[in-house]
């Protein structure tokens, strides 16, 4: 799925805005009254989180995409994030997921 400017976003187990829950629902947002609440293709949007390098954490709302098959339904619900954020949070993520590779090599090398 991509975003209206042409990035790559997808879904996971974190997607949500409340509690981790995956594919939380445009509804359960406080702020959403702004927010678009039912797709082109007639289903409730869900609200998910892109993390590519040009918008990282940045949620935006869109088609469930069940079946496979996504709308053109897209709309951001986070503001735009500035040009250093952009290039801190994904160095932070690479950073995180180097010491995570470390301990679970660790921990494999302990057992």
């Amino acid at each position: 799925m991509t975003s209206e400017n042409g990035d790559w976003v997808h879904s996971s187990g974190s997607d949500s805005i409340h509690g981790n829950r995956p594919g939380a629902r445009a509804n359960d947002y406080s702020s959403a009254d702004n927010l678009f609440r039912i797709c082109t293709c007639g289903k409730e949007v869900v609200v998910r989180t892109s993390w590519t390098s040009k918008n990282p954490g940045r949620r935006f709302c869109g088609c469930p995409g069940d079946e496979g098959f996504y709308c053109s339904s897209f709309q951001w619900v986070d503001p735009a994030m500035c040009r250093r954020s952009k290039e801190v949070i994904p160095a932070l993520l690479n950073r995180l997921s180097q010491y995570e590779i470390a301990v679970k090599s660790a921990n494999d090398w302990i057992e």
